[in-house]
């Protein structure tokens, strides 16, 4: 396996759980749907809404974090899974989906940085140009299965 196949493989694992963790996180807070031990950890979350609001967005996707965090689960964690999944299976679409996947954290982490400058998201956006890169210069390995093969 070359180099960049490993680094991609990592990073899609990698954002895939924590844009579903997080993501699911922010919808149950905002919800109300978490348990005590976790409500002080949210606090941090919650701080985040007014600096949300600043996005170009309707209004009732911004007066919480429901619909930021639908946003992370399904662009960011979706689209990485399925390239893990993919990857696992040998499956040659998964250059594909994981060139997506870090062609939209790179928009995403943009457009955060353009309203909300903050460190994480310059760690993100770092993150998906190397995903991007990486997924870029990979070549298809003769091992790897047409779509629908097993």
């Amino acid at each position: 396996m070359n180099a960049a196949r490993r680094v991609v493989r990592v990073i899609c694992a990698f954002n895939g759980v924590c844009a579903v963790a997080c993501g699911g996180f922010m919808m149950a807070g905002a919800a109300g749907a978490l348990p005590a031990l976790f409500e002080g950890a949210f606090s941090f979350f919650n701080a985040m809404v007014p600096a949300i609001q600043a996005l170009p967005l309707p209004a009732f996707m911004t007066q919480d974090l429901f619909w930021p965090g639908l946003a992370l689960l399904l662009v960011n964690g979706v689209a990485n899974l399925v390239a893990t999944a993919l990857f696992a299976r040998h499956d040659r679409r998964a250059r594909a989906w994981a060139l997506a996947a870090g062609v939209l954290l790179v928009c995403w982490c943009a457009l955060e940085l353009a309203y909300l400058p903050n460190a994480v998201s310059a760690a993100y956006f770092a993150m998906g140009v190397v995903q991007t890169a990486c997924s870029a210069a990979m070549r298809p390995r003769a091992s790897d299965l047409e779509p629908g093969a097993s």
